[in-house]
């Protein structure tokens, strides 16, 4: 049978995911929110918020991020006049419309932009945060051509792409979420700028958007140095790190002495964990101290892995310095049980029990002269002495080292507490601690979500600062899905919005003259108007 070309006009469609998040992100006023940044010329046909929501439509389906010039290829069949404004084609979504809105988006405070879409969010789902979680990440590039963007973050060779990819350029990026995992802020920067510079940068953002009195803010090591401890405790925020080697002193050598002396409490954060809370005098500037608090912990994953460590590890290193003794010998006795205790002096903090026995070895020296031996001349013998070398591991020694060397130590300003209080600024058990700074992991899952589902590092834009601006409508898509996932877990629907696109990727809207229908299973129709439900959509004005 030969295929004929169809002579009727194509079904108008789009996937039911895009529309669920393009819906959101109408209702809920961030396209006007956006808008309302730029005073546009009525020639315009696509507005700046507009082209954001369907880039964030688009990157909300099972594809991955698309060029600029494929998105009009995914609104080909979709009712683009009701979804993007009635002067809106389908050649209005070409590359140069989208070129143009990054162009536009870029001359505006993207990261103010940010956190007020962020805001409008949270108010509306009673979002609250009095914790925010700040963390940098980089990520390498391949194809962005060099051009003179001046005010925009460029890529940079740093020598630690976080992809492994050094010989790469990058780019760096500062991320703040709030206690929910949602994003709320986000900045690029050039890929070899100080994680200090950002972690300052953040620190001020906040101060200017938050109550520090009120507010708590979590990062890694890096935020940890003195002038910017220095700068938390002045702008009045609390705060809790993790305490690197080098500061105040090297306190937390001290504080790691100290819980080798004394005993550590069982934690309640999972079972077999161990911590130490304390406070001590810390220099935070030259001749200026403060009194810090300290929570030191120790799991039961760092003491198994700490043994096994100094099994393989300390077998080499005793292999390294003992192995020698096999082969070598010593012309007395004395020099051999000198040779064997040097080796010991250095043999310290290993698991490896290390015995040796002195035993005395005949050599023969041959005959004395060249030429046969006469008869009955024997060959001329010489004792020597090698050490014989023993090794046995000791479990129990091997998990006492482990013991203590696994344990890490967090700095915090939090006030200490028997229970929390409702808001940790003014109480908090050391327990709470530590789960605020476990809890970092969900700026880790926001940039997984911006490199592995929204394509953060394929760069097909050839200026910075419409990559710089690209970075902000991901970071806006990456908020969106956190915000879509939590209200679902809230209302029993355990999906994320990346699950929501894969669970009902075959099913669309349809559009009939006026009327909308889902063309999909019963299973996934009844789920598209459960989420409806919980996010508080109206279910009549999906697409316009």
């Amino acid at each position: 049978m030969a295929l004929k070309a169809r002579n009727k006009a194509p079904t108008v469609k789009i996937q039911a995911a895009p529309v669920l998040a393009m819906a959101f992100f109408e209702q809920k006023g961030l396209t006007e929110l956006i808008d309302s940044r730029f005073d546009l010329d009525k020639r315009i046909k696509l507005t700046p918020g507009n082209a954001v929501k369907a880039m964030v439509g688009q990157m909300m389906s099972t594809e991955r991020r698309r060029a600029l010039f494929g998105l009009n290829d995914f609104y080909v069949q979709a009712p683009i006049g009701r979804l993007f404004g009635k002067n809106v084609d389908l050649k209005a979504l070409g590359a140069t419309a989208f070129s143009r809105n990054l162009d536009r988006l870029f001359k505006q405070e993207l990261g103010e932009l940010t956190f007020d879409c962020y805001r409008r969010l949270a108010e509306e789902y009673g979002l609250k945060s009095s914790m925010f979680n700040i963390d940098m990440t980089n990520f390498s590039v391949t194809s962005l051509d060099s051009y003179p963007d001046l005010d925009a973050a460029v890529p940079e060779r740093c020598g630690h792409a976080k992809d492994g990819h050094n010989e790469r350029l990058v780019y760096s990026l500062l991320t703040v979420t709030d206690e929910n995992g949602a994003v709320c802020y986000e900045k690029p920067y050039d890929g070899a700028t100080a994680d200090s510079e950002m972690d300052r940068h953040a620190i001020e953002f906040l101060s200017a958007k938050t109550d520090p009195e009120e507010t708590t803010l979590i990062a890694d090591c890096k935020i940890v140095t003195a002038p910017l401890i220095k700068l938390l405790l002045e702008k009045g925020f609390g705060f809790v790190s993790k305490c690197p080697a080098n500061f105040g002193k090297k306190i937390r050598d001290q504080i790691i002495y100290s819980v080798q002396a004394g005993t550590m409490e069982p934690s309640s954060v999972r079972d077999g964990w161990e911590i130490y809370d304390t406070d001590a005098e810390t220099e935070i500037s030259k001749g200026v101290f403060q009194k810090l608090r300290y929570v030191a912990f120790r799991t039961t994953e760092d003491v198994t892995a700490g043994v096994e460590y100094l099994r393989d590890q300390g077998l080499k290193e005793a292999r390294a310095r003992f192995g020698r003794f096999s082969s070598k010998t010593f012309n007395c006795e004395e020099d051999a049980r000198r040779a064997f205790s040097e080796a010991m002096y250095e043999h310290v903090d290993s698991a490896y029990d290390v015995t040796g026995e002195i035993e005395p070895v005949e050599i023969d020296m041959g005959y004395g002269h060249p030429g046969r031996p006469r008869k009955g001349e024997l060959p001329m013998k010489k004792t020597e002495y090698r050490v014989s070398v023993t090794m046995e591991f000791d479990e129990e020694r091997a998990r006492q080292l482990s013991q203590d060397r696994g344990v890490r130590v967090l700095i915090t300003n939090l006030p200490r507490a028997n229970t929390d209080a409702e808001n940790v600024r003014t109480g908090a058990t050391a327990d709470t601690v530590l789960l605020s700074y476990l809890d970092q992991y969900q700026v880790e899952h926001a940039f997984r979500l911006m490199k592995d589902g929204m394509g953060i590092d394929r760069v097909y834009i050839h200026r910075p600062s419409r990559e710089n601006a690209m970075m902000f409508v991901i970071s806006i898509a990456t908020m969106v899905s956190d915000i879509v996932t939590h209200v679902l877990k809230e209302n029993d629907i355990d999906l994320t919005m990346q699950g929501v696109s894969g669970k009902i990727y075959s099913m669309d809207l349809v559009c009939e003259g006026d009327e909308e229908y889902l063309d999909g299973s019963p299973e996934h129709e009844e789920l598209f108007m459960r989420m409806i439900e919980a996010l508080r959509l109206n279910p009549d004005h999906l697409i316009d």
